[in-house]
């Protein structure tokens, strides 16, 4: 039997205090005013329907939810609908995921989704090209955004259909669809944000991944008793680095023939094998 200080028991519940932390996983929720942006949001939290709100009204809401046996911390922002571009910005930033939100019975808030993730591709190409990354690889995208259709429940006065929101979402290249009613079903509005934490967390590990095999691949890559990493000059190769010979891998490109494999063309396979998004239709 050992004993242990008290200043060593404080500091070893520092410590798990301190492992235990996570950072919050933020949504920006993105749409024009009166589509359920603020409904959706108190209804996560609260499980309560509210169904008028301030439409200029911005507030960041935290909460906490118990998902596959973890505690996760939630920041929702609940954006007005004005979407200025410099405040769009700010959203982008700010998030780790963005829901973009629509009504079923207004065809102007459907094309408004559109228009925003426009903005929002726009945005994330200009990030990845001031950070050096290849602005059209999707290895290296920027934030992931999920389509939500509201208000299914007004059947009558629907003006898009479910198989418009679904092409949409596919045309989009959004990583999930949900058509929901936040009036009627509290458990449709859950699963769709706590689905939402799950896939971004999976493409998160994914991209790191990735991006660490990427990184570890060395300028030469050959086999059978050869060197890896070995100079221009023994290899014949006169492209100073900037491509990978592959010879012979198992699983590779060509069974005996040495094929240059560009970068980018590595990157490209790599980012074929994504798992496919998912589209759910609660």
């Amino acid at each position: 039997m050992t004993a242990t200080s008290p200043s060593s028991n404080s500091l070893l519940r520092k410590i798990n205090l301190i492992s235990s932390k996570q950072r919050p996983f933020r949504v920006a929720v993105l749409g024009q005013n009166g589509v359920g942006k603020s409904a959706l949001t108190v209804r996560f939290i609260t499980r309560r329907f509210i169904g008028d709100y301030d439409p200029l009204l911005e507030r960041v809401y935290t909460c906490h939810r118990i998902i596959n046996n973890s505690t996760v911390d939630f920041e929702i922002w609940d954006t007005a609908g004005t979407n200025e571009h410099s405040k769009l910005r700010e959203h982008i930033r700010w998030a780790d995921g963005i829901l973009l939100m629509y009504d079923v019975t207004d065809r102007c808030s459907f094309n408004e989704c559109s228009r925003l993730k426009f903005l929002i591709n726009a945005h994330s190409r200009r990030s990845r090209r001031k950070s050096g990354s290849d602005p059209d690889s999707e290895i290296t995208t920027g934030v992931p955004v999920a389509l939500v259709a509201n208000k299914k429940d007004r059947e009558q006065d629907r003006m898009v259909l479910t198989g418009e929101g679904v092409a949409r979402s596919l045309e989009l290249n959004c990583i999930s669809f949900h058509e929901l009613s936040v009036r009627e079903n509290v458990d449709e509005v859950l699963d769709v944000l706590e689905e939402f934490y799950i896939t971004c967390r999976n493409m998160r590990k994914y991209r790191s991944m990735t991006l660490s095999k990427i990184s570890l691949i060395p300028d030469k890559i050959t086999n059978g008793g050869g060197t890896v990493g070995s100079s221009s000059e023994d290899d014949g190769d006169e492209s100073g680095g900037k491509s990978l010979r592959v010879k012979g891998r198992t699983g590779g490109f060509s069974g005996g023939e040495e094929d240059n494999v560009s970068r980018n063309e590595m990157i490209r396979r790599a980012k074929s094998r994504r798992r496919e998004a998912f589209f759910t239709i609660s």
